[in-house]
């Protein structure tokens, strides 16, 4: 395509044509699984990102697509490499809008899921505690009940997460007190957005079970089987009570009702 050549054509012509390549590449990697797909894509979104300037609209619209296209590809096999160049990006999408748009808390959410991710990889805690503090503005930041669940249930695993560095109790009380609270925000979900309600109560009956792991480690058999039964509740009230996810909370149950 001649308008992807750089220097030829009018820069909006090429912005477009370098918009759709990147997204005709990730659309390919969701279709065969080829993690170059992604490479693709974000070298299309790299290009693009040089024709625009920091301050106009298409700049802030570009970043968490091109951000995510990383993100993906640093999950994907071989993806170390990747995780610093998704950081940098997901940074940079968080900060080229204000704390009051409405789509602050999804980039927030995003750019603390890319130093969890590179945490995976390097293994520093510095990563973790930042990713900490994002899910905590992101918390407050969030304008729909399911969002901030999310962010609740992330920050409950980041609290595990950073437990296998310090091996401090308080780690565990503080994830389990966050997988509540993600809890009672996807209820709340459920009640109040109607198409929010299948993906917030399977949200609810997750974050139950993990908070009943967290408890089963704090030595609370008692509390972690009032979590595990409540998680188990949700899978039936969904209909899902034969699933994997409810088959492993029954074993939970059994286990602590047996005292095995």
């Amino acid at each position: 395509m001649r308008a992807l050549q750089e220097g030829v054509g009018e820069p909006e012509l090429r912005l477009a044509a370098l918009l759709c390549l990147a997204r005709v590449h990730r659309a390919r990697y969701d279709r065969d699984g080829e993690p170059v797909a992604l490479e693709e894509a974000a070298e299309a979104y790299a290009r693009a990102r040089r024709l625009i300037p920091r301050d106009g609209d298409a700049y802030a619209g570009l970043l968490p697509e091109w951000g995510d296209v990383l993100l993906e590809r640093a999950r994907a096999a071989d993806g170390r490499r990747f995780s610093s160049t998704a950081v940098r990006v997901l940074r940079e999408s968080r900060s080229a809008v204000a704390q009051s748009d409405p789509g602050a808390s999804y980039r927030l959410l995003r750019l603390a899921s890319g130093l969890r991710l590179r945490h995976a990889y390097e293994g520093d805690l510095v990563d973790l505690r930042e990713a900490e503090y994002l899910l905590e503005l992101a918390v407050r930041q969030s304008r729909r009940p399911l969002e901030r669940a999310r962010a609740w249930r992330d920050h409950g695993d980041v609290q595990q997460e950073i437990h296998a560095h310090t091996r401090t109790a308080d780690r565990l009380d503080r994830a389990a007190d966050s997988y509540r609270r993600a809890w009672r925000a996807a209820l709340e979900a459920g009640r109040d957005d109607p198409d929010d309600t299948g993906a917030a109560l399977r949200l609810a009956a997750r974050v139950q079970e993990l908070r009943g792991g967290a408890l089963e480690r704090l030595a609370r058999p008692r509390a972690a089987l009032d979590a595990y039964r409540a998680a188990l509740e949700l899978w039936q009230r969904q209909g899902l009570a034969d699933g994997e996810r409810a088959g492993a909370v029954r074993a939970r149950i059994h286990a602590l009702e047996t005292g095995g």
